[in-house]
């Protein structure tokens, strides 16, 4: 089990993307409900610093498009994002600014 995120969008709406993560085997897990998947990859997220960095790409759905990720998890709320290519390589922060906490 690993922490693993996809990027999705319904099919009224396909351009606005809706983050969903969760420790599972696999990015397959995390599509109950949702229609079509716009990417993924890993997470790492760290409660005390109130920060998450998302990852590189998955094997199943590809690079995420984070171009249209316009709606994340309340849950997230207050954290800081973070993008980076892979572990352990420099990561940027992303602009959240525009999302709908959901």
């Amino acid at each position: 089990m690993h922490p693993k995120f996809i990027i999705v969008s319904r099919p009224d709406n396909p351009l606005t993307g809706r983050l969903v993560y969760g420790i599972v085997g696999s990015h397959r897990e995390l599509i109950e409900g949702y229609v079509k998947v716009r990417g993924g990859g890993w997470y790492d997220k760290n409660d005390e610093k109130k920060a998450i960095v998302l990852y590189g790409s998955s094997g199943d759905f590809g690079e995420p498009r984070l171009d249209i990720l316009k709606e994340i998890p309340i849950l997230l709320k207050g954290y800081k994002f973070y993008v980076s290519s892979d572990w352990g390589k420099t990561s940027t922060e992303m602009d959240i600014s525009g999302v709908e906490w959901v």
